[in-house]
């Protein structure tokens, strides 16, 4: 089963009141991210993506001091803790590139991948339609607006792959492009269609009860065994993990550049797509914005969520 949809005001009344994970886990760029089962969720990095490049990085900060992501996931503050930093490609575990999961705890860990959502339908053609954070603004290349069908993506079965287990993940939109963008999608035998705004950035929450222990897993070259780290459920203590796949050096591109980030191009080198029925999303600049130079044009990750689910 894909993500599990969960709406907003349905979670616990503490959730909706204070939203302050313990494990915040960022997703940006060239990442396609499913839930196979319905109780964890792969990451798959695109190992291909011209100029791209993986990089992990864990942080550690006081809760009051996290603050919420608008854009893109912004710089540290001098007072955050860097625990792991990776760059570049992962050596292979046995099954997964890397591990995340959940451990510890008086009580039984109920596994499960949470895709949070509004009461209403969302309409990407009017970013107005639903509050910013629905998870639904992810693109979901298997979609209404895509494909409508289950993709064969090899990097799934394969090692070039994160997995999150054991766990909770509340997953939700963490960032938009500029308001001065607009999206516009064409071929893959659809009528063309513009995007008043996507999600680029992903995120996913994780709250961990008393003795829980979030545990990441990699090798990075250095080492025959695995590197292991371990963030423990603390009560003023919050985790910050990025996954990102984007190009290390991007210039600001111009105006007339724009028409040539096309993120689609690189995901296309990995899905099982015939040529006939690929689909193009180019930004663009919003028609009466002025001359306000080009704002910041994140990479979008994307999802594999199934024909039904948005």
């Amino acid at each position: 089963m894909p993500f599990r949809p969960t709406l907003f005001n349905e979670l616990p009344q503490a959730m909706k009141e204070d939203w302050d994970p313990d494990v915040q886990i960022f997703f940006h760029g060239q990442l396609i991210l499913r839930s196979p089962d319905g109780e964890g969720c792969d990451v798959a990095f695109n190992p291909i993506a011209t100029d791209h490049v993986l990089t992990i990085e864990a942080r550690i900060r006081k809760k009051e001091e996290a603050p919420a992501p608008t854009r893109a996931p912004a710089p540290a503050p001098a007072t955050d803790l860097i625990r792991m930093r990776h760059l570049g490609p992962l050596n292979f575990r046995n099954s997964e590139a890397m591990l995340i999961e959940v451990r510890g705890g008086a009580a039984p860990i109920v596994p499960a991948a949470f895709k949070l959502i509004g009461n209403e339908p969302i309409d990407l053609e009017n970013r107005a339609s639903a509050r910013p954070d629905d998870f639904r603004w992810i693109l979901n290349v298997e979609g209404p607006l895509f494909h409508e069908r289950p993709l064969n993506f090899p990097g799934f079965p394969s090692q070039n792959v994160i997995r999150l287990r054991r766990g909770e993940y509340y997953f939700k939109t963490a960032a938009h492009p500029s308001d001065r963008l607009l999206y516009d999608r064409s071929g893959g035998g659809k009528p063309p269609a513009t995007f008043d705004t996507i999600g680029s950035v992903a995120s996913a929450s994780v709250f961990l009860n008393e003795h829980q222990t979030l545990i990441m897993r990699w090798r990075d070259g250095t080492r025959d065994e695995d590197r292991v780290l371990r963030l423990e459920q603390s009560d003023d203590t919050r985790y910050e993990i990025y996954i990102e796949n984007t190009p290390l050096f991007l210039d600001t591109p111009t105006e007339p550049e724009l028409p040539g980030l096309d993120e689609f191009i690189h995901y296309y080198k990995i899905l099982d797509v015939p040529e006939a029925e690929r689909f193009s999303v180019v930004p663009r600049m919003r028609p009466g914005m002025g001359n306000l130079g080009t704002p910041d044009v994140p990479c979008q990750v994307l999802t594999e969520d199934g024909p039904g689910g948005g």
